[in-house]
């Protein structure tokens, strides 16, 4: 018996377009260097997780927070208001996410597998997080009681504790379990502590951390091949 978690934020489906794509229609401008777009957005995403998965501030205002800071280090021309209806826009690009063909497939199969257990943990405003997993149609895959959401919980990625709710959701040990997810800081590193087996979505190409992944893709045919022979 295994478990495979996954997260679900450019992992399950991929956020950075339309990240970008709302910047892009609140500002009318093209955004040529996406890359460095959405690492200056990650950053600044880092910083302000612990609010937003408590409830202290609104998954509105934070990310129009994060938006405006964006824009201002790379010298994109904004008013104040300019952050809060990029994340209107990106709010209504997300109404439209779907998970792929290819991916379904294999989450189709794995799903069916006696010998395999699936969950989620993710991060997030608890509302938010769970109308990703509704707007997604998880539920065709994933037992609504293996899903955790950090709102939901005391806690924040990457608190070891977080995996050990999962084991007992799971009922496995560290060993029999996969951690899938983007985030390097957030997904990987705490299951790496909590001893289980990971595998790392590295969408931007960042360079090689200080304790490796058991598994690296780079893109979603990668995840998918990946998925498929573990």
């Amino acid at each position: 018996m295994r478990g495979i978690v996954f997260d679900i934020d450019d992992t399950l489906y991929c956020r950075q377009d339309m990240l970008v794509k709302a910047a892009e229609i609140v500002l009318g401008v093209k955004i040529d260097d996406w890359r460095e777009f959405i690492r200056i957005f990650y950053e600044k995403s880092d910083m302000n997780m612990a609010g937003l998965e408590s409830g202290a501030v609104s998954t509105r205002d934070t990310n129009g927070w994060r938006y405006n800071e964006t824009f201002r280090i790379l010298g994109l021309p904004y008013e104040p208001k300019d952050g809060g209806l990029a994340a209107d826009a990106y709010l209504e690009l997300q109404s439209h996410m779907f998970i792929s063909d290819s991916l379904a497939k294999v989450l189709d199969k794995l799903a069916s597998d006696p010998n395999v257990r699936l969950g989620i943990l993710t991060a997030g405003e608890s509302k938010h997080q769970w109308n990703k997993v509704d707007m997604l149609g998880l539920d065709r895959w994933f037992d609504r009681r293996n899903i955790v959401v950090t709102g939901d919980t005391p806690y924040t990625k990457p608190d070891v504790n977080l995996c050990r709710m999962m084991e007992s959701r799971l009922d496995l040990t560290p060993s029999d379990l996969w951690m899938i997810g983007d985030s390097y800081k957030h997904d990987i590193t705490g299951a790496i502590s909590a001893g289980w087996h990971t595998l790392w979505i590295n969408r931007r190409g960042l360079p090689s951390q200080e304790k490796d992944p058991d598994i690296i893709v780079l893109n979603d045919n990668e995840l998918v091949a990946a998925l498929s022979a573990l």
